[in-house]
């Protein structure tokens, strides 16, 4: 496959992360963080969405994955900051996906993929729903929403990419207990985990 598909992913992940700053700075009590720069978000979404596009090039699920990444870099870095995942940001990120991937059934006329993803978004939710009752205080509601993302999006491929997303999330968590911040409170952002497994399955699955 040649470069365009990855450039203009680069290139549109550089507007979408400027464009969703506004969403850190509005929504972080950290403002003055570099993490939170406009720029920061820039760059991230712009390298995210250029993997994605070069490993699918110019389908639909691309725009799909585009908007959730546009809104999870954000969420991601407010996690990191303050260990929270706004449920403002986090149920527009499903309801727009899931409409998304609604509609490419639709145009497809194969409804098959979409009602796995439902499944797979339930388990996804369901999975974290139990961790977030049997690990008083480790897992809030937030997570289990984007638990219920990261389910949708993965699912639309198939069950094996919703456990590899999973599994390395919960490696990348376990890793950041390594870090001194992180291991004197034991309290480990899994926003940006998940997102991270979600993102290196939907690449491995194109």
């Amino acid at each position: 496959m040649n470069g365009w598909p990855a450039t203009i992913g680069a290139a549109a992940g550089l507007a979408l992360g400027a464009a969703g700053s506004p969403i850190t700075k509005q929504l972080s009590s950290r403002p003055a963080q570099i993490v939170s720069s406009w720029w920061f978000g820039a760059i991230v979404t712009s390298l995210v969405l250029a993997i994605l596009a070069w490993r699918l090039g110019f389908k639909g699920e691309l725009v799909i994955y585009a908007f959730v990444v546009a809104l999870g870099v954000p969420l991601s870095i407010i996690d990191w900051l303050e260990h929270r995942l706004p449920r403002i940001v986090v149920v527009p990120q499903l309801v727009g996906a899931a409409l998304g991937l609604a509609l490419i059934c639709v145009a497809r006329s194969d409804p098959g993929p979409g009602v796995r993803a439902l499944w797979t978004m339930l388990v996804g939710a369901g999975f974290y729903l139990l961790l977030a009752v049997l690990v008083e205080g480790g897992v809030g509601s937030g997570d289990v929403g984007l638990a219920a993302v990261v389910g949708l999006v993965t699912g639309w491929s198939g069950w094996t990419e919703l456990a590899g997303a999973v599994v390395l999330a919960s490696l990348i968590a376990l890793s950041l207990l390594l870090v001194p911040r992180f291991r004197a409170s034991r309290a480990v952002p899994f926003g940006p985990c998940l997102l991270a497994g979600m993102t290196a399955m939907i690449a491995v699955a194109a």
